[in-house]
């Protein structure tokens, strides 16, 4: 009998998938009314296209549309309306992961997707859009409240005490690469997130978090590494003054022992007696001084004169004559060693010139008075 009623080839435009249910028998029935009016009615299940935005996801709200209309007539043929109750829901329905905020619904004439031969064709068709609000319940209790646990957990090493020994060390670097990789593990591992082209709110989340701990174990880093090279540049400071001291005494002594040879080369040669009188050589500028004897006649069956006065003092100034060379080569090289100095310092100090103007128009960017502040000098000098 259903066969032979004429019934509009009814169709849903933006479905994708639908079956008609046949438990036990197909599920659709015919009425006829006294007044000829025909109901003709059959249950169904249908998959439809829904485009949605998920930038904010997951807390989004989604418009689904269900449009009908006939596949081979046109408003010329064919008009569809809505009831006046077009739409009824039980109030046990619910979803999983929406909410059923609204709908609403509306009928159109005009051109659809479907095309003759003239072009376009015009339809008529009706449609109802539901409003979907997602429920965040399940993204709060597994992503967000254990992503911001761990951020806070990841602060706990800013309060770790400090200790001599630096016992502090493995806990604070244990604790922080722990952090990173559950953020890693929970946020960028979980298959809940949708798989699309643009970031979505959760992802921004998730890369804010990773940025805190990874931010927390950078930070603990450089401050070890800057309190490490802090004590090891106090140590070398240390170790220069030593030297420094070490020098200077050093010097001293040098000056000393060469005010005490000096005295000894001037020291005015004597002939303790007339005859078998001793003379006095200096050696060099160690001080060393030897003695010479000699005597006011000469020995037995030999003919040589005897040593004269003038000879004596001859010799004695040609030691003093290469005393005085060699302390004036001595000076000599002292003065180019200054010299070289004074050049190198030169070159420092413009290089330090030259860092500084770099520092303070990199640092007047972020702040025009960061320049004067203590923990810039401080910083500044510890790098010279």
């Amino acid at each position: 009998f259903l066969a032979k009623i004429w019934k509009p080839d009814t169709f849903f435009l933006n479905g994708k998938q639908s079956f008609l249910h046949k438990i036990t028998v197909p599920n659709r029935f015919v009425r006829i009314s006294p007044n000829g009016k025909v109901s003709y009615s059959q249950r169904l299940t249908i998959w439809a296209a829904c485009p949605m935005n998920l930038r904010k996801f997951p807390l989004d709200s989604q418009i689904c549309k269900l449009e009908i209309g006939s596949f081979g007539y046109s408003v010329q043929e064919l008009i569809y309306k809505w009831q006046t109750k077009a739409l009824s829901i039980d109030d046990g329905v619910s979803l999983a992961q929406f909410h059923l905020a609204n709908w609403t619904y509306k009928e159109k004439l005009g051109y659809s997707g479907l095309r003759t031969r003239s072009g376009l064709r015009n339809d008529s068709t009706v449609q109802i859009d539901f409003l979907f609000e997602r429920q965040t319940g399940f993204f709060l209790l597994q992503i967000y409240t254990p992503l911001t646990l761990i951020v806070f957990c990841s602060w706990v090493s800013f309060w770790l005490v400090k200790t001599e020994k630096g016992g502090e060390v493995p806990a604070r670097t244990s604790l922080g690469a722990t952090t990173v990789l559950s953020i890693v593990n929970l946020g960028f591992g979980g298959k809940s997130k949708p798989k699309v082209g643009y970031s979505t709110a959760l992802d921004i989340y998730i890369i804010l978090c990773f940025a805190f701990v990874f931010a927390v174990l950078v930070e603990f880093a450089c401050i070890n590494f800057i309190d490490t090279f802090v004590k090891r540049f106090r140590l070398w400071e240390e170790e220069q003054k030593k030297k420094k001291e070490e020098e200077e005494i050093r010097k001293t002594k040098e000056a000393e022992e060469m005010k005490q040879n000096g005295a000894v080369t001037k020291e005015v040669y004597q002939v303790a007696e007339s005859e078998g009188g001793q003379l006095a050589v200096p050696h060099g500028a160690d001080g060393r001084v030897s003695t010479q004897t000699r005597s006011s006649s000469p020995p037995s069956g030999t003919s040589s004169p005897p040593l004269a006065k003038s000879e004596c003092i001859s010799n004695v100034s040609t030691q003093d004559a290469c005393v005085s060379t060699e302390d004036d080569f001595e000076d000599i090289e002292d003065d180019e060693k200054e010299e070289k100095e004074s050049r190198l310092q030169c070159l420092v100090d413009a290089y330090n010139m030259i860092f500084d103007c770099l520092l303070r128009r990199c640092f007047r960017k972020y702040h025009p008075d960061i320049i004067n502040w203590y923990i810039y000098s401080n910083t500044l000098g510890m790098l010279y």
